[in-house]
């Protein structure tokens, strides 16, 4: 994520007020014009929250929480302003936010970013993969905070992750292979390099089964055959369930358990079918990300995590699902 920094003039009460615009290419490749030291601002997108928080920022209304959602303390008080694919137009524009940033997953807000837009109102739509976009987007956060380094919070993140990483390549131990398999309750989808749980693992120095090929995948989710599984039979299988309902997960994991061809795979047999909790590696673990490198590096090298290492909270459990 680019971004091209330059400064414009506002006239105000006869005096000259410097204000900072950034302009920056949103997940659409659009170059967006975004004024810096925003005074109200709205977000809509769960995941992106904590960011904007650690970064400095200040919140006048959240997406409308689900029953039981997880989100930051500070921001539960905050008037709702409509689902995450869904927001309102009506009840933004009455909050008259200066910037509002939206999910650019799908192009479904695009729409109302241009009428936002029409009413003087910044709008950024972002779209959040991994760890990496996690870095650029609170780079981002932070230049339209007006600040010039990351927060502490944000560094120590990063110091964490860099120090597990290092301790890997200092053991010098044999690659694992893994494929990670995002399950919906009804199908199982490849994860690519691209979802957060696979690049977490691929960062860590595993070889993703995906890739043997050589080919560029640019999608998160793919298909992916009972024939090539077989026939790849890699190291790891991560299970990557999309809900933390109990009975769905266990039921992934009966699933291969039970099934004549998949109970035969070396990564069933040895163990090493691993349930990865939803709050890790399905959402964005934020400042939480050097547990989830952990929790993934356990898995990957157990011979460099000795039982003695790891604390109750973070030991993963093999194909154990209670999370």
């Amino acid at each position: 994520m680019k971004l091209l920094v330059f400064c414009w003039f506002l006239l105000a009460g006869g005096g000259v007020i410097a204000a900072e615009t950034i302009l920056v290419k949103d997940a659409f490749q659009e170059n967006v014009s975004i004024r810096t030291n925003p005074r109200r601002t709205i977000i809509c997108y769960p995941s992106l929250l904590e960011i904007w928080l650690d970064c400095g920022g200040s919140l006048v209304a959240i997406h409308s929480m689900k029953k039981d959602e997880v989100v930051p303390e500070e921001v539960k008080h905050l008037p709702g302003i409509g689902g995450y694919f869904h927001p309102n137009a009506e009840k933004i524009l009455q909050l008259k936010p200066d910037l509002v940033i939206l999910s650019g997953i799908t192009g479904r807000n695009r729409p109302l970013a241009k009428l936002l837009r029409k009413s003087g109102i910044d709008v950024l739509l972002l779209k959040y993969d991994n760890y990496r976009d996690y870095r650029q987007i609170a780079a981002l956060f932070c230049s339209i905070l007006g600040k010039k380094e990351l927060p502490e919070s944000l560094r120590r993140v990063e110091r964490k992750v860099e120090s597990l990483k290092r301790r890997i390549r200092r053991a010098n131990l044999e690659a694992p292979t893994f494929l990670c398999l995002f399950f919906n309750g009804s199908e199982f989808r490849a994860e690519t390099s691209e979802a957060n749980a696979a690049f977490l693992a691929e960062e860590l120095g595993g070889k993703n089964i995906l890739n043997t090929a050589g080919e560029k995948i640019v999608a998160q989710r793919v298909k992916f055959s009972l024939e090539r599984l077989m026939l790849e039979d890699p190291d790891l299988l991560f299970i990557v369930p999309a809900t933390t309902n109990r009975r769905a997960m266990e039921q992934a994991l009966r699933i291969f358990e039970t099934h004549p061809a998949l109970r035969n795979l070396k990564a069933v047999k040895n163990g090493r079918l691993i349930l990865l909790p939803p709050e890790y590696f399905q959402y964005k673990a934020n400042r939480k990300f050097p547990e989830a490198f952990l929790r993934m590096a356990e898995n990957l090298y157990p011979s460099l995590f000795p039982e003695g290492d790891k604390s109750p909270e973070k030991s993963p459990g093999k194909t154990n699902p209670g999370i």
